[in-house]
């Protein structure tokens, strides 16, 4: 099967030697999502749930460029630097973008993540 790369102006822009997406098949994985801003490519100021949903917005961006839509998101890992503050909120967004079709799920809570953002999401998706 052949690797098709996904890059879009809807989403931040890959900080580091990495594509924001690679589609194989039907199967398109997403490197970490983090809450840049496509506007300005900095990290979204406001707060967890600023960072968060611009993070959800990447991730629809980039589903969006390879011809899918949330719904076809079916498994996701977060990594939070705040477990117990920043899970709720996580949850809150997830109900919103993805509603009856939720994904899977791993949350982690780490010490660090780039740039010192607050929470960084990768993606698995089948986009028929």
């Amino acid at each position: 099967m052949e690797k098709e790369v996904i890059l879009t102006d809807k989403a931040g822009r890959a900080a580091g030697p990495f594509v924001q997406a690679i589609k194989v098949g039907n199967f398109l994985y997403l490197s970490g999502c983090r809450g840049i801003d496509p506007k300005t490519n900095q990290v979204s100021k406001g707060g967890i749930r600023a960072e968060a949903k611009q993070v959800l917005e990447n991730i629809k961006g980039v589903v969006e460029a390879a011809g899918g839509s949330m719904e076809n998101v079916i498994a996701t890992t977060v990594y939070v630097r705040d477990m117990y503050r920043y899970r709720p909120v996580i949850n809150e967004l997830y109900e919103e973008y993805f509603g009856e079709t939720m994904p899977t799920r791993t949350i982690v809570e780490i010490s660090r993540l780039n740039e010192d953002s607050n929470v960084e999401i990768t993606a698995t998706a089948w986009v028929p």
